[in-house]
């Protein structure tokens, strides 16, 4: 049994910190008792190990953490760099079974989606406290050595530099692509740095263009690994580049992304307002989902370098022609497919989905596939329960479109066959293998990207300095 106590600055409610008295009690086998201000506040079970926190970035989340639909006060900070067995290692947020190595019938973490497994909480955003803090407690399997080809310091941009690589590895770019970066600041700069060691990886050859509005970012896009860089003050034709990654965050950012591309737009945060008619768009990318328009082909869709799988129980919306479950249901008779097409009201069959009813030759409960044909569909489709974080889609499913234009969304959909591909959390092995391959791309992060570098008790100034975007790039909070 162990007992560690120490300080921290909590994160509340109205954007404040306040300073207090954690202790944690317990051991890996037997579990964990968090104790906040000498109160019991939570109780972990086993899988967990205590980690010395050493670094922790200043991420958007972070700064519009009480905008989350999480509880709060809460000790923040995801982006976390330890200590363990005096090694440096980092630490992959989402605590799931899978994480903690520990026996759990969760279809998502038994099928290799663990990070959206409902049974995982989130270090430093969903209850478990985060690493602003001296210490931390890390499920067993999340931590990760550093290798000794990067720093520890510039290992503070693993998760999301992960987070991007993953955005990479979800997005389908081809040889002699043109692939532009809308926006890049902490996000899009690591996306362009994402984009160069994939290419490299791979041994492919695309054209990254770093598409800015701040003069003071040419340079830093460039020793990031863009090609190019080019001022969005001066107009860019319609369709100039195949994929565009959209970091702004913004709506106008999203509308503009659409409008530039040619083939796929591809999305890493948003601001969690309604965006050209889709009100969940920020769901639709915490779910990793994708929307593409309909063609009967789609019906074979896979998450990039999935693999084969099989598409079994098709959602099918209200306002869906009949006509397209007929051609879909041709096409099944014609390679022996078998699949279910369910017509059923998205909140009803919801609700039933949480209390148990399963869908049979699915891997997770949920629809493999869905058919809308409008943006009020879609929205049902993403989050039928108001107020509720639940999907009748899976992660990382599709959503087909085959409705009417009646925004930019889906005009970009019916006359260019735009797919809007979306990504989250990224694997730390791969990662760090690529990092641990191409070192100069860590090396850039720490000269280069860090900007800026506070001790645990600045954090206020850290949190301000990270939200003037004149002022900084990385800001990084030293927490030992």
């Amino acid at each position: 049994m162990e007992t560690i106590s120490f300080k921290a600055p909590e994160y509340q409610s109205d954007g404040s910190f306040q300073e207090i008295e954690y202790r944690f009690e317990g051991d890996e086998k037997s579990g964990w008792t968090i104790f906040r201000n000498g109160q019991k506040q939570m109780e972990l079970g086993e899988g967990y190990t205590a980690v010395k926190s050493l670094y922790c970035g200043v991420c958007s989340t972070d700064l519009a953490r009480r905008f989350l639909p999480y509880p709060l006060p809460q000790i923040i900070g995801h982006e976390v760099v330890g200590i363990k067995d005096n090694k440096p290692v980092v630490i992959e947020i989402n605590a799931s079974p899978l994480a903690r190595h520990i026996e759990t019938k969760d279809p998502f973490s038994l099928h290799g989606l663990h990070t959206h497994s409902p049974e995982r909480i989130t270090l430093g955003i969903d209850r478990l406290p985060g690493g602003f803090a001296p210490w931390i407690l890390a499920p067993v399997d999340a931590i990760v050595e550093v290798p000794k080809q990067v720093s520890a310091l510039a290992a503070s941009l693993t998760e999301p530099f992960a987070a991007s690589l993953q955005g990479v590895d979800a997005t389908p770019i081809k040889n002699g692509d043109s692939v532009a970066v809308l926006g890049p600041r902490r996000l899009g700069m690591l996306i362009i740095a994402a984009l160069a060691g994939y290419r490299k990886e791979r041994k492919l050859n695309f054209k990254i263009t770093a598409l800015i509005r701040h003069e003071n970012l040419r340079a830093l896009c460039l020793k990031m690994g863009a090609d190019e860089v080019v001022d969005t003050r001066n107009p860019i034709p319609d369709s100039t580049y195949d994929v565009v990654f959209d970091t702004t965050g913004k709506q106008e950012g999203f509308a503009e992304a659409l409008r530039m591309a040619r083939r796929s737009v591809s999305l890493k945060s948003t601001n969690g307002q309604e965006t050209l008619g889709l009100k969940h768009l920020t769901d639709l990318v915490v779910d990793e989902m994708a929307i593409l328009p309909y063609h009967v082909n789609q019906l074979e869709y896979t998450w990039p370098d999935e693999g084969p799988r099989s598409n079994v129980n098709i959602y099918v919306a209200p306002g869906v022609p009949e006509t397209i479950v007929s051609e879909m249901k041709e096409k099944d008779a014609a390679t022996g497919k078998k699949r279910t097409y369910h017509r059923v009201d998205a909140k009803e069959t919801a609700v039933k989905i949480r209390a148990g009813m399963q869908l049979e030759g699915s891997i997770v409960p949920r629809f493999d596939l869905a058919i809308a044909s409008s943006l009020a569909e879609m929205d049902q489709i993403i989050r039928p329960l108001e107020g509720i974080e639940f999907s009748i889609l899976r992660p990382r499913g599709a959503i087909l479109f085959t409705g009417s234009s009646t925004s930019a969304l889906t005009d970009a959909l019916n006359q260019k066959s735009m797919e809007i591909r979306t990504s989250r959390c990224g694997d730390f092995h791969r990662t760090m293998k690529l990092l641990s391959e191409q070192p100069e791309i860590a090396a850039t992060f720490e000269h280069d990207m860090i900007t800026h570098k506070y001790n645990l008790e600045n954090i206020r100034t850290a949190f301000e300095t990270a939200a003037d975007s004149n002022k900084s790039v990385k800001v990084i909070v030293e927490a030992s």
